[in-house]
């Protein structure tokens, strides 16, 4: 008996071995891979730091990053305090109130300096506006939304929040899908592995989740099979939020007024960017339910990326700050007029202030 238990043991084994190893080589011969962290980013100074509520945030600090292509330049980024990013030369001197933007790493302005993100081109549009800044890389509607949470409160008279819209790609990050959070992984150099999601429950409410990322198995870098149980793994975890993004998003969209709205706040969704019959749902949806939405989506071109990297460049970014300030424009002035109505002579921005152009905000 006891031999025939060693046989046994010894034959289920070597069954187990044959039968992973079978399935390693079949995987392979499929075109599934072995876990790879991609290294694109090789040469890019981590400015992100974890958070344990948004999963990360932008790094307080100046940073220099080479350029992408040789026929690209030196990318100059800072970011202040509370993850915000540089939009003006010089500090505060007056505003009517704050001009807040969140989003993703469009709104931030990955791949270009400060003076080129559509951000700092709306504060030398807007000096009388102090003009906020609180894009981050890899955010979906989730993420900016717990962020507009935490900062709008804290300042001192926001009047506008704008929301760089990506939908295609927000929808899939506020599931926390199980290929986003591949992807979030695999670039996990940047610090941005864990991500708070949030769920439809079906009764027209979201429920909010804490941070979760991407699940870790022992000799994932050397084996195909166990990449594929992992990948397997988080698509049956995610699964049934990913086909509910995009109730998900519209409830988001819905408290980001609410927010902005409880702050004294206007709030306006820019679409950035977004498939044309997504995009098309969208400003309906918007529209129905009284929020200002602004179609900024634009063919994204050659000549409108950074080369080497494909973010947008700053030529996007103009084309960005121009549509939203053609679209805001009446608004923006009407707010600074009622402002400025309620301030003294000696309190007022502009010329009131002996100010007649250039640069006010961050």
């Amino acid at each position: 008996m006891k031999k025939r238990f060693v046989l046994d043991t010894v034959a289920l084994f070597l069954g187990l071995a044959l039968t992973m190893t079978l399935s390693e080589v079949l995987l392979r011969v499929c075109g599934f891979q072995p876990w790879r962290y991609n290294n694109t980013d090789a040469h890019e100074p981590t400015m992100h730091e974890p958070d344990p509520i948004l999963g990360w945030q932008n790094k307080r600090g100046s940073y220099t990053v080479p350029p992408y292509d040789p026929s690209g330049q030196t990318i100059h980024v800072t970011f202040l305090e509370n993850g915000r990013r540089r939009t003006a030369v010089n500090s505060s001197v007056n505003s009517v109130g704050e001009l807040v933007l969140i989003g993703d790493s469009f709104t931030q302005g990955w791949a270009v300096s400060d003076s080129e993100t559509y951000a700092w081109k709306l504060q030398e549009k807007f000096p009388f506006f102090h003009v906020l800044n609180y894009g981050t890389g890899g955010y979906g509607s989730y993420q900016s939304l717990l962020m507009l949470e935490r900062e709008l409160p804290r300042l001192a008279n926001p009047k506008f929040v704008l929301y760089g819209f990506l939908p295609d790609h927000h929808e899939i990050r506020n599931a926390a899908s199980g290929s986003w959070l591949a992807t979030l992984s695999s670039y996990s150099r940047r610090s941005h592995i864990d991500v708070p999601f949030a769920t439809f429950d079906g009764k027209n409410s979201m429920v909010r989740h804490s941070p979760e990322r991407y699940v870790s198995l022992p000799f994932r870098e050397s084996s195909a099979l166990v990449a594929f149980i992992e990948k397997s793994y988080m698509f049956l975890k995610t699964r049934d939020r990913f086909l509910k993004k995009r109730l998900t998003t519209e409830q988001l969209l819905l408290q980001m007024n609410r927010v902005s709205v409880e702050n004294n706040a206007t709030f306006a969704t820019v679409i950035l960017y977004a498939d044309e019959q997504t995009k098309q749902h969208y400003m309906k949806f918007l529209g129905e339910n009284n929020i200002q939405v602004i179609d900024c989506a634009y063919k994204v071109t050659d000549e409108l990326i950074v080369h080497g990297e494909g973010h947008p460049n700053g030529q996007m970014n103009t084309l960005w700050a121009n549509c939203i300030s053609d679209r805001l424009k009446d608004q923006f002035e009407d707010s600074r007029l009622t402002n400025q109505a309620r301030l003294t002579p000696s309190d007022r921005p502009g010329e009131m202030a002996g100010i007649t152009g250039g640069r006010k905000g961050q």
